[in-house]
């Protein structure tokens, strides 16, 4: 049918049902709130191994979006490493996804490897309540009762982790 054949009561439903569905769209990919529970995220890491976010309560979990082409995301992946390092054995994980394509993902692999982080693909996740594609880097902090407590865009530097990660990981 034609725009000329429709009425203006037709036109005036036709938007509503647009804006509705608009509206649908944008909570479904929303970007998860703080204060918030985590929402899912359930994948295999490239190191073969599953993982599901909602089992990992009672440890806090960085999940960082970034990229291996991304040049703040090479300066603070140092900083990741050390963190998850020093505090793992307090029960801090981590949790990187790649936004790369999935032709790079044997250069995503090496790279975590090198800096002995977990990670995966963002195209590859099974579940995920996380924008599909986030800034890079792009940080969402979850405390142990899978409660989200910070996010971060741009990259993260040691006085981050001390400041934001460190405090989370002394709540019992």
């Amino acid at each position: 049918m034609k725009r000329e054949q429709l009425g203006p009561r037709s036109r005036w439903i036709a938007r509503l049902l647009f804006a509705a569905m608009l509206m649908l769209a944008l909570r479904a990919h929303a970007v998860p709130e703080i204060g918030e529970p985590a929402p899912p995220l359930k994948g295999t890491l490239l190191s073969g191994e599953a993982f599901d976010l909602a089992q990992m309560r009672g440890k806090v979990v960085l999940v960082n979006f970034y990229s291996s082409y991304c040049k703040y995301c090479a300066y603070e992946i140092g900083n990741v490493e050390t963190i998850y390092e020093k505090y793992r054995s307090a029960g801090l994980e981590v949790i990187e996804l790649s936004v790369d394509d999935l032709a790079d993902r044997e250069r995503v692999q090496r790279m975590l490897n090198i800096y002995g982080l977990p990670g995966a693909m963002a195209d590859e996740l099974r579940e995920s309540g996380f924008e599909r594609r986030c800034p890079t880097p792009t940080a969402f902090l979850i405390d142990r009762k899978g409660i989200l407590r910070h996010k971060q865009w741009g990259a993260k530097t040691a006085p981050y982790f001390k400041e934001v990660v460190v405090p989370l990981l002394n709540e019992r």
